[in-house]
């Protein structure tokens, strides 16, 4: 597999970029964001995932390593395939993808090209752990917080609708512990 290229930037034709290592020109699909600060004939380092289909292989590029994990972790959601991946990570940058999960902002979510308010969830919800880890290692996002998918699963369990689970985690007030969080979702959930 393919990790990593440097070389020169020959050809840009958005999704496409043709880099040029040693004589040989490797065809990338790459998100807007990684051809905003390079021009044809510029050195680029683009890091690389390679996506086998049954009718081609496809290398995808990326500015930087924390990008190319955002699109690994995307790719592992149900209904997220790589064009959707690299959309998200086109339109809100890796940066704004776990803001907008730490922050359980669904409409910043749904603002990518394909998303809709089931894919908008899943993201969501199946990103939260990788975002804590995002969040801790980087500073400047505040960490999700660990009760709001216990809440969810205790709401679950409850028999309360993803809709209704939704319409309260993402208000609920970081400093309570799981007890105290489900009685202050029971009571936010009465109004």
């Amino acid at each position: 597999m393919i990790g990593r290229l440097s070389g020169r930037l020959v050809l840009v034709e958005l999704p496409d970029v043709v880099i040029d290592v040693g004589g040989v020109g490797y065809e990338l699909e790459v998100g807007s964001g990684f051809v905003s600060a390079a021009a044809v004939g510029d050195q680029v380092v683009a890091f690389v995932r390679t996506v086998v289909r049954p009718d081609a292989l496809v290398l995808y590029g990326f500015a930087s390593s924390q990008e190319r994990q955002l699109f690994d972790s995307l790719l592992k959601i149900q209904g997220v395939g790589p064009a959707l991946a690299l959309n998200a990570i086109s339109a809100l940058g890796a940066d704004g993808v776990w803001r907008a999960v730490a922050d359980e902002d669904l409409a910043r979510l749904r603002s990518i090209s394909g998303v809709g308010d089931k894919t908008a969830r899943r993201i969501v919800i199946e990103l939260a752990v990788a975002a804590r880890g995002f969040a801790g290692s980087r500073g400047g996002i505040a960490a999700l917080s660990p009760q709001r998918d216990e809440l969810r699963s205790a709401l679950a369990a409850l028999g309360f609708r993803p809709a209704e689970i939704e319409g309260v985690v993402p208000r609920m007030p970081e400093e309570l512990d799981l007890s105290d969080a489900v009685r202050w979702a029971l009571k936010e959930l009465r109004r």
